[in-house]
């Protein structure tokens, strides 16, 4: 099930989102592109969805690969693309970014926008040439973002019939600001998402205490992070480790030795209880077990 032949469809509008929201308000519309196994289905098939990094200010759903080799990360795309060969719909998406000054909606996922980690976030501008910025500004990109995975979701939901797959088994995910927006939408808006995958994600105090209870039908979270990873996300992940293990719905967690924020897949990491693997492993094993998950389920329903 590791190579399969795969189908590649780019430019799918799933929605569209208003950019230049201070200003002159336009709708822009939002794609991703989808990975598939070639071969027609048997049986609806389970869909991951990936957001990429960028510090909520570049890359794109084809290109989020940063760092120097060899701690270079490999692109959500790539994700995408090894979860198709294994027999998934995989679908990486574009969002909107900081640059555009997006609408961030009426649905906040965010408790405390003034407590908005900054550190990358400021590095990066720097890199691209922007003036300093405020948390506030960040806020209201994030929030932004995370309705598009919210859009990107939905619309997945509506395509089950006409691309053969699972609604019941859409897991999202994503590498750092897509992380982050992937477990905004899970935790925050409460999307019915099967799983999360966060690769270096992170969640506040306060978004995790009211997002991560343990309650029936919160999907369970494979959390992976660098040894010497962000500032925050290295300061704040004990904490996400604790309150996911302690919510008790299946979730992992994953530690990259010696890695800092940009990894490979085929880094060697090692989960909370001494197991080893490479994140690509842990990946794909955790995404085997929500499948199988999901088809238990509905075959209960059925019988």
């Amino acid at each position: 099930m590791n190579d399969l032949p795969i189908d590649i469809e780019r430019d799918i509008i799933y929605g569209s989102g208003c950019i230049h929201f201070g200003t002159a308000p336009v709708a822009r519309p939002l794609y991703l592109d989808r990975y598939a196994p070639a071969e027609p289905p048997t049986t609806p098939r389970p869909v991951l969805v990936m957001a990429f990094g960028g510090a909520f200010h570049r890359g794109n759903r084809r290109d989020d690969e940063f760092g120097d080799s060899p701690q270079r990360n490999t692109p959500v795309s790539a994700y995408c693309e090894m979860a198709a060969r294994r027999g998934w719909v995989a679908c990486s998406i574009d969002y909107r970014l900081v640059p555009e000054d997006p609408d961030p909606g009426n649905t906040p996922v965010i408790g405390s926008p003034e407590h908005v980690p900054m550190s990358r976030v400021a590095l990066v501008r720097r890199w691209l040439g922007l003036a300093p910025t405020d948390a506030a500004t960040i806020c209201r990109g994030i929030e932004a973002a995370t309705d598009d995975m919210v859009q990107a979701f939905r619309f997945l939901q509506d395509q089950a019939q006409a691309w053969s797959i699972n609604p019941d088994c859409i897991v999202i995910g994503g590498f750092s600001a897509g992380a982050r927006i992937a477990l905004g939408a899970a935790y925050g808006e409460r999307l019915p998402a099967a799983g999360v995958v966060a690769l270096s994600g992170y969640l506040a105090d306060d978004d995790l205490r009211r997002g991560v209870t343990g309650t029936p039908g919160e999907p369970p979270a494979l959390l992976v992070h660098g040894d010497d990873d962000l500032d925050y996300i290295v300061r704040q992940a004990p904490a996400m480790d604790r309150r996911f293990a302690q919510a008790g719905r299946g979730s992992e967690c994953w530690k990259v030795p010696g890695a800092g924020h940009f990894y490979p897949a085929q880094s060697p990491a090692r989960r909370s209880d001494g197991h080893e693997a490479t994140v690509d492993q842990a990946v794909s094993s955790f995404l085997a077990r929500l499948a199988t998950d999901a088809a238990s389920r509905k075959h209960t329903d059925y019988a």
